[in-house]
């Protein structure tokens, strides 16, 4: 591979699951000695904290020891506290709500009624108030716990960072970086002194567990959006980035074409490769009697619709990309060059949180062709690891909660060891990236030591 080559990466939700298998594929990366070729990497909701993370050191530069004493800063906190279980605002949040209604039943034993009646009306305002703030919250739990008040500018511009959220007003991505924060209906702006964290916790922001972020386009310099409507918004109202695309892959597919668009910042520049790394939960069967409930049953259907929305839309993109990865491998084994298919084309590999290091190997290792040599050899590489091993801890690791608490530290461990050899097979087999000794378990274990 020329050193020419930039590479993307995503990073996809999933709470801490997703953040620590988006860890693995970085550690990876960086190991393999192409960090100095990454040119972008986008996520969203819990590859965003990961991201966000990265952020703060450059990876075109940094030595993978401490890429591997950076990646255990953010590990072992998710292993000992989490992010937003770890910041005692939280907790002080949590006790708030509960003290106003012991307030307002106080007042009330007073006997006054007009006492009494001012104090609920005086609780239930400020109870709605409260319950509006869990997003705010959230992002000073991130701030306290990874990113240390650190503004969106300050992260490293030798690899655009992105994080990706959803404004539900005009359905498009917005995309939030250390030199610009753009969507399709508003163009170019800038990021202003916005916080890495209220930036990551916006992608972050799962629909109902958090509140919608407001976020006034004219902080970033940005004009209302051009919308055949009487009255143009002029805020986003952002959400999770996964409502739009939970890969993270949706800034790297459509690059090129931004970069036609309006006035993009100096030096941002399309990446010709991707690794897409996707810590989605798996897709299985989920019991969901509560449906015919009267009443309930109805927000458990909305909340099973988004369910199946989220599972869907990621499976078209992966469908998308996988056809992609098959037309760049074609032009370069038959020397095709028709302009069309070019356009097409794209170098990559998706490395699947359900799927072992063998399913690659398996289909392609008995060929004779240079894919199939590198199977055989990725295979070596696997050496005594068994393929129920890997089975087993692949089913495990899709079945851990999208959750922002503490994650346990053998599945913590689980999980970086999953995405580091499986992006590594993955990226070796489909685009030729070194094939490395896997790290033994002592390193692993350490990284999610306390």
């Amino acid at each position: 591979m020329s050193n020419d080559v930039k590479i993307g990466v995503a990073i996809s939700g999933g709470g801490h699951r997703a953040a620590l298998f988006g860890l693995g594929a970085l550690l990876f990366l960086i190991d393999a000695g192409k960090g100095r070729q990454l040119g972008s990497i986008s996520s969203v909701s819990g590859g965003s904290l990961t991201n966000a993370h990265f952020g703060r050191i450059d990876l075109t530069a940094v030595e993978p020891d401490e890429a591997w004493a950076h990646g255990k800063q953010l590990a072992s906190q998710i292993v000992r506290r989490g992010t937003l279980w770890a910041a005692p605002l939280t907790y002080l949040y949590l006790v708030c709500i509960p003290l106003v209604i012991v307030a307002a039943v106080v007042v009330g034993h007073l006997g006054v009624p007009w006492a009494t009646a001012s104090a609920w009306v005086a609780a239930i305002l400020l109870c709605a108030w409260l319950s509006q703030q869990r997003s705010f919250v959230a992002a000073m739990a991130f701030d306290r716990t990874l990113l240390r008040k650190s503004q969106l500018s300050s992260l490293c511009k030798r690899v655009t960072h992105v994080l990706c959220a959803s404004d539900i007003q005009t359905g498009q991505a917005v995309f939030f970086s250390s030199d610009f924060v753009y969507s399709w209906r508003t163009g170019w702006g800038t990021p202003g002194r916005l916080r890495t964290a209220r930036a990551a916790q916006a992608s972050a922001a799962l629909p109902g567990a958090f509140t919608v972020v407001p976020l006034p386009l004219s902080r970033f310099g940005l004009p209302e959006p051009r919308l055949p409507v009487l009255k143009p918004p002029r805020k986003f109202m952002l959400l999770d980035g996964g409502v739009y695309d939970n890969m993270g892959s949706e800034w790297l597919l459509g690059l090129k074409d931004r970069l036609r668009e309006g006035t993009p910042p100096a030096g941002l520049t399309a990446v010709s490769e991707v690794v897409i790394v996707n810590g989605s939960a798996g897709e299985g069967v989920s019991a969901r009697s509560g449906v015919t409930i009267p009443v309930v049953g109805e927000l458990l259907s909305l909340l099973a619709v988004k369910d199946v929305m989220y599972r869907q839309t990621t499976a078209v993109r992966r469908r998308l990309l996988d056809v992609r990865y098959r037309i760049a491998q074609y032009i370069v084994h038959t020397d095709v060059g028709a302009p069309r298919l070019k356009s097409e084309a794209l170098a990559g590999t998706t490395v699947q949180i359900d799927r072992t290091p063998f399913a690659l190997i398996d289909a392609f290792s008995s060929g004779g062709d240079d894919f199939a040599q590198r199977a055989r050899a990725a295979l070596e590489v696997l050496g005594s690891q068994t393929r129920d091993l890997w089975n087993a801890e692949a089913a495990n690791n899709r079945a851990v909660k999208t959750t922002l608490s503490r994650i346990k530290p053998d599945r913590a461990e689980w999980l970086i060891r999953h995405a580091y050899v499986l992006t590594m097979v993955n990226c070796h087999v489909l685009l030729g990236y070194p094939l490395l000794p896997i790290p033994d378990a002592v390193r692993f274990s350490d990284l999610v030591s306390g």
